[in-house]
């Protein structure tokens, strides 16, 4: 998937990109392959709808100012952490022939048996990974079925994920744990108190022995 985005050469640098923003613009740059950095503004709508609909990990085509197009990817977004408004975005451009590196979300999908009846908690131990790959195999997403997880022993690994032969996973091993259903808390408390009788058992038994021991060794 390929989208499109428009932008224009920003001449306002430093504290004056203030206005830019206050204008319903968005500062940006894009840089890469022996390109001299771009300093660029963005209509705020048009990124957003670009950014909702294929994350950082889409192609994009980026078109500056009527010129050829540019084919660049998102490599930052940075957003106020208090309203979530877009403040600055950096866009990498890329060769179609070349590997490139992004991070890709995971997403969850189908419900999982020991969560519907046995009321366990779904877990979460991954959420996005970092692939490499040429551009054209680049992907918005990698859905993760969890509706597998029939019983509270059972996980999705990265190996259970369908994902093409073409993209290489950096930084996880096949066997890792993506998810897993964990036991309710109930059911862990309940667990606990019926070992620690036997726990108990165990070391009172011991203690007893012990002065078996302590007594034979005196006469």
């Amino acid at each position: 998937m390929t989208l499109k985005l428009k932008a224009q050469i920003r001449d306002l640098l430093g504290k004056k990109v203030r206005a830019v923003r206050q204008d319903g613009k968005i500062p940006a740059v894009v840089y890469g392959h022996g390109m001299p950095n771009k300093n660029l503004e963005l209509v705020y709508h048009d990124f957003d709808k670009v950014f909702k609909e294929g994350g950082e990990s889409t192609i994009i085509d980026l078109a500056i100012d009527g010129q050829p197009t540019a084919k660049v990817i998102i490599s930052d977004v940075q957003a106020d952490p208090v309203s979530g408004r877009y403040h600055h975005v950096d866009f990498h451009q890329i060769k179609m022939d070349e590997k490139i590196h992004a991070t890709v979300e995971l997403k969850f999908v189908g419900e999982a048996k020991a969560v519907k009846e046995f009321d366990g908690v779904l877990v979460h131990n991954i959420s996005e990974l970092e692939i490499k790959c040429l551009p054209a195999d680049l992907v918005g997403e990698i859905e993760v079925d969890v509706s597998q997880l029939d019983t509270f022993d059972e996980v999705v690994t990265i190996s259970d994920l369908n994902i093409s032969k073409d993209i290489e996973i950096i930084g996880h091993e096949p066997a890792d744990v993506v998810a897993i259903v964990a036991r309710p808390r109930e059911e862990e408390k309940e667990e606990v108190a019926a070992e620690q009788p036997a726990a108990e058992a165990t070391a009172a038994a011991g203690g007893e022995k012990a002065e078996e021991e302590r007594e034979s060794e005196t006469k």
